[in-house]
């Protein structure tokens, strides 16, 4: 079976297999999804397959893409780079977190047409949750890289969770204070932002319980890290959002941190999609979802 396919084989495919489900971006063969998602369906006793969609990056590829698996049959997709947020543009409905970040990573075909939600935010929720045993409504957090897409997610759920501090780290870019801005009328905490590599962000780390690495940084091998090291406090919560190990997890362990990578969030992202999907009403394969991530 190829790694993913693209519109040009898609027909073809779902002539041949139950094919409903699957995951957009570009690149995409890295994807875990499909792993995650199939045991999930096989569990279930549902014949539907879910695969990887490589979808084109020129204008209107994308859209493209999702109207020829309307017209396939297709149920559900889940959306990565770079598209989260022409699934936003697309969808007829969408979550308040979809609304407030302006992307989405999980749609729903109807017959009006896609409707979307986010389920970063709360899967990222669930995975802090998961790991700490505390909630975002105990946590003053740092977001490292709030303007990307999963960033701009998280910055959102730790507001509408009620977050007592929330700062928000970028690079100096516009997006990030028009992102505060819509984000303080909703927080009932502090909310403030900052550049990399500021005194600002040194006390606003020092400060901190949860520190969220949601940059590209630590996706290659050689990648510099986020903050210096120094900055981080033995006991404090530090998740990167990459789903292996890096090495700010590494440093940020041996500095006494408690420390996760972006694997169970990428678990209740799923978990959260296939509920979206198929109804709350039957019982969610989470053990065997996450038995198939931990085998990807």
């Amino acid at each position: 079976m190829p790694a993913y396919y693209t519109a040009a084989d898609i027909a073809q495919l779902c002539e041949s297999g139950n094919v409903k489900y699957g995951v957009i971006g570009n690149p995409i063969a890295h994807s875990k999804s499909p792993q995650m998602q199939q045991a999930a369906l096989d569990t279930a006793g549902n014949p539907a397959r879910y695969v990887r969609l490589l979808a084109g990056t020129d204008e209107g590829e994308f859209e493209q893409l999702l109207e020829q698996l309307a017209h396939l049959g297709f149920e559900g997709v889940n959306v990565t780079v770079p598209f989260k947020k022409k699934a936003r543009a697309i969808a007829v409905t969408c979550c308040e977190l979809t609304q407030l970040c302006g992307a989405a990573n999980t749609l729903k075909y109807s017959a009006d047409g896609w409707h979307a939600i986010n389920t970063d935010g709360p899967g990222f929720e669930q995975a802090i949750k998961e790991h700490s045993g505390r909630t975002l409504s105990e946590l003053r957090v740092v977001i490292l890289g709030a303007c990307g897409g999963a960033g701009s997610a998280l910055a959102a759920q730790c507001v509408l969770s009620h977050c007592p501090a929330l700062t928000l780290v970028n690079r100096p870019r516009p997006e990030l204070e028009q992102m505060a801005d819509k984000l303080r009328p909703l927080s009932r905490g502090e909310l403030s932002t900052c550049h990399f590599g500021t005194p600002e962000l040194q006390q606003a780390i020092a400060q901190a319980d949860l520190v969220v690495n949601a940059t590209s940084l630590g996706l290659k091998e050689g990648d510099p890290l986020p903050l210096p090291p120094e900055w981080l406090q033995c006991g404090q919560i530090v998740y990167d959002i990459v789903t292996h190990d890096t090495p700010l997890r590494r440093i940020a362990a041996e500095r006494g941190c408690n420390t996760a990578n972006g694997l169970s969030m990428l678990l209740w992202q799923g978990v959260l999609a296939y509920a979206f999907w198929h109804g709350n009403s039957t019982p969610l394969p989470v053990e065997e979802m996450r038995s198939a991530l931990l085998r990807a």
